[in-house]
């Protein structure tokens, strides 16, 4: 199966001439010169005054990174080396400037408290923090980028089911049972199940949230669960999740409702492969 070239993992398969090539294609400048001199005037200036300045320095290049993963196009690693690399010549050139320009013996001495050169000075001043931007911007540039890269399939996978199943909260009585939403009633079936040795698989909103549908397996047999919290669960339910199962190729089923079922839902799930579970039942299992 081929990589799609626009996930991480596509991005990571690519030959090193082609992951260059579209990376540098995709770069914002605007926004790693942005980051990159604006990290490089604050961190001369920062390393300059307290303490607790000196702490804020060191979090400056991680900050960046962590900016960009929000702002850039994928290519987190790239983005992250140049702005890096701009913050490296802007705080380079500044304390040029600082040191040599306005020939500050009290910079020097802040910067290195041992007698010292100005030439010396500039030069272990300005690798410490060029090599603290490139690195730590490249890292957290990175590592954030794929988290939310993460992040973002998540809330897309989310979208398309329709929503998130939620906990539901103690159930000490049926009536509590009776008070669950629909998100809720799913994720307690799901939990529930689980604890009965099923396994999940996946599950999705159906037909505008009337039914939340949990496909688990258990022993290798795959089931198809739906939930809903209808005041009185129809033959419809039951009709239309039959129709699924066989399209799926699912042989087995089992419809869940907080309430109750009809008659006519009783009478469609008689000698087919579905079980019906009410409030009640579903209480008693639970417990």
């Amino acid at each position: 199966m081929s990589q799609d070239p626009k996930s991480p993992g596509g991005r990571l398969m690519m030959p090193a001439g082609e992951y260059l090539r579209q990376g540098f294609a995709s770069l914002k400048w605007p926004t790693i010169l942005l980051y990159g001199i604006g990290a490089g005037l604050l961190m001369p200036i920062s390393l300059l005054q307290s303490s607790v300045l000196a702490v804020v320095a060191g979090i400056i290049p991680v900050t960046v990174g962590l900016l960009l993963a929000r702002t850039a196009p994928g290519f987190y690693g790239l983005y992250g080396l140049l702005t890096g690399l701009v913050g490296a010549i802007t705080s380079t050139i500044l304390l040029w400037v600082l040191i040599f320009v306005y020939n500050s013996n009290d910079m020097v001495a802040t910067l290195a408290p041992e007698s010292t050169s100005m030439m010396s000075t500039w030069l272990t001043a300005s690798g410490f923090i060029s090599f603290s931007l490139i690195a730590f911007c490249t890292f957290g540039a990175t590592t954030s980028g794929r988290m939310e890269e993460r992040n973002r399939e998540m809330r897309n996978q989310t979208a398309e089911r329709g929503g998130s199943l939620e906990r539901a909260g103690a159930i000490r009585e049926v009536g509590d049972i009776r008070g669950l939403t629909l998100a809720q009633l799913g994720g307690f079936v799901n939990q529930l199940f689980k604890k009965k040795g099923f396994t999940f698989k996946d599950y999705k909103f159906v037909e505008k949230d009337k039914y939340v549908d949990l496909w688990l397996e258990h022993e290798g047999q795959a089931y198809h669960i739906r939930c809903s919290t209808a005041e009185r669960v129809s033959a419809g339910a039951v009709e239309s999740l039959l129709q699924e199962m066989k399209r799926e190729d699912i042989t087995k089923g089992i419809v869940v409702t907080s309430t109750e079922f009809t008659s006519s839902a009783t009478k469609s799930a008689k000698d087919k492969p579905v079980v019906l579970i009410d409030g009640i039942t579903l209480y008693d299992i639970s417990r």
